[in-house]
């Protein structure tokens, strides 16, 4: 038995268009899809699932409010003045002290020269 030529052709030209549409149609859609022989029947089998990531999101971040702290009111600290005499009255103090020592030393040196002659007309 021989087979004509034209059914040949034909045969040939059904591989080459089926060859180019299943390798075209995978190469663009990306997808893959077989055909099996199973009892009862042959079954198509659907291209397997495609995940697409969706796109990102960017979104301002809620305002925050911070509440200010309550204002912190304080008295100063009492001051308290050593009472007595001020600095000028000091100074008055120390200088009638002085005075006195002087009056004082006065006095004796005067003691002193009275003695000195008393003594010095005895002889």
């Amino acid at each position: 038995m021989t087979i004509p030529r034209t059914v040949l052709k034909l045969a040939a030209a059904g591989l080459v268009a089926a060859g180019a549409l299943f390798a075209g149609a995978s190469a663009n859609a990306e997808t893959h899809w077989s055909v099996g022989v199973n009892l009862p029947g042959v079954v198509i089998g659907q291209p397997a699932p495609v995940y697409y990531e969706p796109a990102p999101v960017y979104s301002r971040p809620a305002p925050t409010y911070y509440q200010p702290p309550a204002p912190v009111y304080s008295t100063p600290a009492p001051v308290y003045y050593e009472p007595g005499s001020r600095w000028e009255e000091r100074r008055a103090e120390r200088w009638e002290e002085r005075r006195a020592e002087r009056r004082e030393w006065r006095r004796r040196q005067w003691e002193r020269e009275q003695h000195r002659r008393y003594y010095e007309d005895r002889d």
